[in-house]
């Protein structure tokens, strides 16, 4: 039992290719979700206006051209589109699925603006003037971000919600029967949603594509990806009909950006602080003479090769061009006394083997000479035998 339980678990869990860690941008292929993408959230947008304009006058209903919407964005982002084997497709595409929930997102809080009011007609307001005025700010976020796609910083989506946030509290003024799930519009307002809805949709998938990062892994970054793309191309569902261009002029300055400069500009440190000058200031102020000097290579490498090199003792810096006389005669003076110390060694090691008087080498032996000394004392005792005699004899 437990091997049948652990076999159903084995099958349960997700199979994740572990190359898909790394994102291969170079592969074409991984670029059709972001076609895919795009045509889903442009199907959500024509389904929204085919909703109202089957419907018999009066029997709209907001309620059922969400769950159009929302079945049509389900089925076309179920499964990625694949051609051949993209590394690094799983994980782009996790970031796309979530722009239909926020496209639908968009379109809910549009319709919601207009459901508590009962004036039809439209009437000039100065909430107008705040509305596009903090969807100009959004639209500055969203420039931020795309000229900086993968630095870590939160200042794009802070500026972002802060504005969402002004909109949310003086929204502009409401009209009844109107809305984007509820109110039958004409050819040229239709044509505005799906151009709208293309704009939106081509804007965030290019922003998932750039703030994704060559190597990560698999659905570690979709929020992080998820919420930077949205705070950068949630400005075009608020935005005036000639302001989309912006859309494609900031799509341009992210992908330079990251074609451009691919990684995270490195941070600046400020200069460490020189110590307190020491006595060796003189010494100091000569090192600025080696640097290097490009006008004239050859010159400048035979002049290096010829000075003498600074050495470091105790912590102090020690140039050994200027001791070079001194440290001669010192050297010299050590040379002299060890010459004489040496001299005076072998002079009396010389001494100590010199014979002293005339030495006679004889040829030496293994036999014991004769012993006469018999001879020698009877010698002796005649002749002071015969010197007493003279003395007497006198």
């Amino acid at each position: 039992m437990r091997g049948v339980s652990s076999r159903r678990i084995i099958r349960r869990m997700p199979n994740y290719d572990q190359e898909d860690s790394v994102v291969d941008f170079n592969d074409a292929s991984l670029y059709l979700p972001l076609a895919q993408t795009v045509f889903s959230i442009c199907a959500c947008a024509v389904v929204s206006v085919l909703s109202c304009w089957i419907s018999p006058h009066g029997a709209v209903s907001a309620v059922r051209t969400l769950a159009l919407c929302s079945a049509t964005g389900g089925l076309l982002m179920s499964k990625p589109v694949r051609f051949g084997k993209a590394h690094g497709i799983t994980v782009v595409f996790s970031a796309l699925q979530l722009a239909i929930p926020l496209y639908l997102g968009t379109l809910v809080v549009e319709q919601l603006v207009h459901t508590c009011s009962v004036d039809a007609s439209h009437a000039p307001s100065w909430r107008h003037v705040v509305f596009h005025s903090a969807v100009l700010v959004m639209i500055y976020s969203g420039f931020m971000r795309a000229r900086a796609p993968l630095e870590d910083t939160d200042r794009p989506f802070i500026i972002t919600l802060l504005a969402l946030m002004v909109i949310a509290i003086t929204p502009p003024p409401a009209v009844a029967l109107v809305g984007p799930l509820c109110q039958s519009v004409d050819l040229w307002e239709a044509t505005d949603r799906i151009v709208r809805a293309f704009c939106f949709g081509m804007l965030y998938s290019v922003t998932v594509y750039t703030s994704t990062r060559t190597r990560c892994a698999n659905y570690s970054n979709t929020s992080i990806v998820f919420f930077r793309s949205a705070s950068a191309s949630i400005w075009v569902s608020g935005a005036l009909v000639w302001w989309l261009p912006l859309a494609a002029a900031q799509c341009a300055v992210i992908m330079h950006a990251r074609a451009v400069h691919g990684a995270v500009p490195a941070k600046e440190y400020s200069n460490i602080d020189s110590s307190a000058s020491t006595d060796e200031e003189d010494i100091e102020s000569r090192l600025a003479d080696l640097e290097p000097k490009l006008t004239d290579p050859l010159a400048e490498q035979n002049r290096l090769l010829g000075e003498r090199p600074l050495y470091v003792d105790n912590d102090k810096l020690i140039d050994l061009s200027v001791v070079s006389e001194e440290g001669a005669i010192a050297r010299a003076l050590a040379e002299m006394s060890a010459m004489s110390t040496i001299s005076a060694m072998s002079n009396a090691e010389t001494a100590s083997h010199e014979p002293i008087g005339q030495l006679v080498f004889q040829q030496l032996s293994m036999t014991e000479p004769a012993s006469d000394s018999g001879n020698g004392s009877f010698s002796a005792s005649v002749a002071k035998a015969m010197a007493m005699e003279e003395d007497n004899s006198q």
